[in-house]
């Protein structure tokens, strides 16, 4: 490998580790900063992690964040590290923790701004979501899902969406006030191997299919038929990572990274079908059907919505590859292949 220098952090989650890839197959040179490599990253990478440089360091950790930089000397830092809803947030778990959000996020993101500032490092990449807007209603909401732009408000509803938005506004005072250049990406719903968390929602019911898994669940005719979101596979999310990384121009902005396509749960379920893996047995009821086990909408509802593309389009020269059926079978074939070489 050649070219730029480039250190992501959070290299070994089910993202970063596709970024990594794309990074390297774009002819620059990925440095992975870790607080320990997991099975779920080196399963994505596959033998690229026998050949990248890999760089210990906690970003919650100043100090140590500056000498691990020192030691890299990347010209480019995507930052994908990031602590997850389902860790923190009272929709997903029963004691949740907003400070974890805050230490994770906002603090490891100034920290690593200011790193990069002191260091003279010029650009830094930031992994946001969709999250950070204002819950999607109006026309933006069922049953019109208008594309939401950039310029959309900003009033998220979430410690993960908070933090996100915090991390951004940091970025951006950064890029206008001390020289750095800082882009954003608000990432769609994602989905691809390993991704957990997401139950019974639509990016639950494609990672156990993508496993092999069938499951079964009961959606009100509403949210089978016509409530929309929007899902973007995490090889696509990475590739945008890269770009991001070469674009030229785009500094301070904000980047929404998606397909720009509105999915029902009905048409993800058609998807399944279409990539050939293990389809979910779905049964359909009224919608004032009573029952705790009845899906009434996506997991995070405020955010199922479609957003407007055209910005990453134009700017980055980012459009997503794949679309639910491509991405759902090549899913299928990397959580396989990485099957077989555990076995």
């Amino acid at each position: 490998m050649s070219g730029r220098r480039i250190l992501v952090t959070g290299g070994t989650g089910i993202i970063g580790a596709w970024a990594v890839r794309e990074i390297a197959a774009a002819g620059d040179e990925p440095v992975v900063l870790t607080r320990g490599v997991t099975s779920l990253g080196r399963a994505i990478l596959g033998e690229l992690a026998e050949e990248i440089e890999w760089v210990e360091a906690d970003v919650a950790q100043p100090l140590e964040l500056v000498a691990a930089l020192r030691r890299a000397r990347p010209e480019v830092i995507a930052h994908l590290a990031s602590a997850k809803p389902w860790q923190m947030d009272a929709a997903y778990v029963e004691r949740p923790n907003p400070p974890l959000g805050v230490r994770t996020i906002v603090d490891g993101t100034v920290n690593l701004l200011e790193a990069a500032r002191v260091l003279e490092i010029p650009r830094v990449v930031y992994a946001s979501s969709k999250s950070a807007y204002a819950p999607f209603a109006g026309p933006h909401g069922h049953p019109d899902y208008e594309p939401v732009p950039e310029s959309f408000e900003c009033r998220p509803t979430d410690v993960y969406g908070i933090t996100k938005l915090a991390a951004e506004q940091l970025g951006r005072y950064y890029a206008e006030h001390l020289g750095l250049d800082f882009v954003a990406l608000r990432f769609a719903s994602t989905y691809g191997p390993f991704k957990r968390g997401a139950g019974k929602a639509p990016a639950g019911l494609i990672g156990a299919a993508i496993e092999g898994r069938v499951v079964e669940a009961r959606y009100t005719r509403l949210a089978y038929h016509e409530l929309l979101d929007e899902f973007v596979y995490n090889r696509d999310v990475g590739r945008a990572v890269q770009l991001a990384t070469a674009a030229e121009d785009g500094s301070g902005r904000v980047f929404n990274i998606g397909t720009g396509v509105g999915s029902s749960v009905g048409d993800v379920v058609a998807a399944i079908g279409a990539a050939g893996v293990a389809v979910p047995e779905i049964e359909v009821v009224d919608d004032d059907a009573p029952g705790e086990d009845v899906e009434r909408g996506h997991l995070v509802a405020n955010y199922a919505g479609v957003l407007d593309t055209r910005a990453a389009a134009q700017a980055l020269g980012f459009t997503a590859a794949y679309d639910l059926a491509a991405g759902i079978r090549d899913a299928a074939e990397v959580t396989g292949a990485a099957a077989e070489v555990r076995s």
